[in-house]
């Protein structure tokens, strides 16, 4: 296994803590502020989650059948988050913020695919 699937599996790993922490929070961190960062966060955090997620998963021949398993467990990933919030105190399953997740993880998998074609 080579250094960089090394780094991309343990940036995942931390980025996958994160996530689930921040789901932790019985108030969402924009809402102490007064602003609200969400939706820039869920793409963001998805975006990155799912990017390294891709290149901890592909080899130096890229396979179809990787990037949809990839892309698979990260859309799991993102509906499991929401799931994990119907747990949460003041927090709620949001099918939009679902979207939103998808929308970085869209946006992640289309800049892997380029980068890959290069």
């Amino acid at each position: 296994m080579n250094e960089l699937r090394i780094f991309s599996i343990i940036i995942t790993i931390i980025l996958a803590v994160i996530i689930f922490y921040v789901s932790s929070l019985s108030m969402p961190p924009s809402q102490e502020t007064g602003i609200d960062l969400s939706i820039p966060y869920h793409i963001l955090i998805f975006f990155y989650f799912s990017f390294f997620l891709f290149i901890a998963s592909s080899s130096s021949k890229p396979k179809l059948k990787y990037f949809i398993l990839t892309l698979i467990i990260a859309l799991l990933y993102a509906a499991s988050d929401e799931f994990h919030q119907l747990f949460v105190l003041n927090r709620t399953c949001s099918f939009s913020d679902f979207l939103i997740d998808s929308l970085g993880i869209l946006a992640s998998s289309l800049l892997f695919l380029k980068r890959k074609k290069k």
